[in-house]
């Protein structure tokens, strides 16, 4: 039951609906548990008076006692009809029109006022400030705090206090007529000295106070706890989906991995074979054929560094070394050593970075320099030259306080395969170019070398690091990678659950804009004297 009154509350009904109250309030109506409360008390109220009279003949109660029993009895009838007509139009709400919990509260509110002021008359007929009954005022207040917001609570409970203290004033003044709480035993006087009408009040208004109070604070801890476990809940569900993601990717790696070192392998095993069985058999055929041998086995040590590379920064292992990296001087390393590269094919290489201080991300060091250098191996291997290829960092700080340093990496070469850029309908981020050994025909095409294995490497790196990547190409115009990295000690560091599908990926640049030109986000906040080579 419980389940079936929370799925009604939808998100459109803002903040309040979030709050445990607003389920248990709906509970209690769909249990009719204040009205089966009351029908309890006109039971056993009338079973009383019934057994009184016939045990105590001389005992006799006034007229409006009964006719107030009566009263809770017909008032309980209305609230029946309201509540079942409230229940319909909780059944009715859609996810377009706001669930109508206010109605409920007003219900509520309207159900503890009316209780109080019927319980005020009955405690008038059975003895006023002599009879003990007045508990049940602390009840309706605890009910109020536990199901009501704070200020409707507040209000219920002075509107209990003014009601007692008007009855008991009322008839000590004499401006009420008193009735004894035990008709055979006759007045017992109380009502009428002063210090016991005051000491009673003061009790009320104390016991009063003090369970608004904490039930209150019973209510804020609650409140608290239930909005844990819903972050906790959510958390999980990421977890989940961040599982069954992973999954996915593993069973397709694998199966990729085993054909992947399958094709040298059957090619050396072949040319082996040549030399073996003697088919080749001049000197030149058999140098050619080891020559061959050798670079094919290269090639599968190659992918297998490469494999042991991915795997390695896929270990989830708590305990790994976590940075810190000093972004700047990383990657102005990794340019140092690219250099010869650049230079060899023509290619001019540009670094910019700001000159206000460093920035630290809390990262495996070598996690970042497999990252950052499979972009920039990748600029430069499909760039042919004369050509330019750019790196920067830039930090960003968010309105939220949350410190990020981001990593552009931008060439002038053939533009990535368009048909490895479109996820096909599937979730933000899956798309063929993360995949392993996954390779466009373009690249195949002009015969480049390569395994397909860097950019895997990449968006493991980042989004274990809680980052993002974003990918901008147009074929024949350059591509550009931004990766970002929660800055270390930030409130973006350490993520409680990994995202990963934290990829977003621009088909092709504005009109005019090539991925080698100033391709980086705007923001980046790169001036002329920042520049580095």
């Amino acid at each position: 039951m419980a389940e079936e009154a929370f799925s009604v509350l939808a998100p459109q009904a803002g903040a309040r609906q979030e709050s445990y109250r607003a389920g248990t309030l709906v509970v209690l109506l769909r249990l009719h548990w204040f009205i089966r409360l009351r029908w309890l008390f006109v039971a056993l109220a009338l079973g009383e008076l019934a057994v009184e009279r016939f045990v105590l003949p001389a005992a006799h109660r006034p007229a409006p006692l009964l006719l107030s029993v009566l009263g809770v009895a017909a008032v309980n009838v209305v609230w029946t009809v309201i509540s079942r007509l409230l229940l319909r139009r909780f059944s009715a709400a859609g996810d377009a029109e706001p669930v109508p919990i206010r109605d409920a509260e007003v219900l509520a509110n309207a159900q503890v006022a009316v209780d109080l002021l019927l319980l005020t008359l009955i405690l008038h007929y059975t003895g006023g400030a002599e009879n003990p009954m007045s508990v049940f005022y602390l009840f309706h207040v605890a009910i109020s705090a536990l199901l009501l917001e704070t200020w409707q609570a507040g209000l219920q409970s002075c509107w209990a206090v003014l009601l007692y203290a008007c009855l008991t004033i009322g008839e000590w003044r004499g401006w009420l007529l008193h009735f004894p709480l035990l008709p055979h035993l006759g007045p017992l006087g109380l009502h009428q000295r002063t210090e016991w009408v005051f000491l009673m009040i003061g009790v009320d208004v104390l016991a009063v106070l003090g369970t608004l109070y904490f039930t209150i604070r019973i209510t804020k801890l609650l409140d608290d706890h239930e909005a844990r476990l819903k972050q906790a809940n959510a958390a999980l569900e990421q977890s989940q989906r961040a599982i069954e993601d992973l999954q996915r990717r593993r069973a397709r790696f694998m199966q990729m991995a085993a054909h992947q070192l399958k094709s040298p392998l059957a090619i050396v095993q072949t040319l082996a074979n040549l030399i073996r069985d003697r088919v080749v058999t001049d000197e030149c055929g058999i140098l050619s054929t080891c020559e061959k041998i050798a670079r094919r086995a290269q090639d599968g040590i190659a992918q297998v560094g490469e494999l042991l590379t991915l795997a390695r920064v896929q270990d989830a292992d708590a305990v790994r070394r976590r940075g810190p990296v000093e972004v700047y001087g990383a990657i102005a390393e990794l340019c140092r050593r690219f250099r010869p590269l650049a230079e060899q094919k023509g290619i001019e290489l540009t670094l910019w970075t700001p000159s206000d201080g460093e920035v630290q991300i809390s990262v495996d060091p070598q996690d970042f320099q497999d990252c950052i250098g499979n972009l920039l191996d990748n600029a430069l291997k499909y760039t042919p030259g004369p050509g330019r290829v750019r790196i920067a960092a830039t930090k960003k700080t968010s309105p939220n306080q949350v410190s990020t340093v981001s990593v552009h990496v931008s060439d002038t070469g053939m533009g990535l395969d368009p048909a490895l850029m479109r996820s096909g309908g599937k979730v933000l981020g899956d798309v063929p170019i993360f995949e392993a050994f996954r390779r466009g025909s373009n690249v195949i095409a002009a015969s480049i070398p390569g395994s397909g294995l860097g950019l895997s490497i990449v968006r493991e790196v980042v989004e274990r690091a809680g980052g993002h990547i974003w990918v901008m190409s147009r074929p024949g115009a350059g591509t550009s990678f931004t990766v970002t990295f929660p800055v270390a000690g930030s409130a973006g560091d350490q993520p409680l659950v990994r995202d990963t599908r934290a990829t977003e990926v621009v088909l092709s640049l504005s009109p005019g804009e090539t991925a080698g030109s100033e391709a980086f986000p705007h923001g980046s906040n790169v001036a002329p004297g920042d520049r580095q080579t």
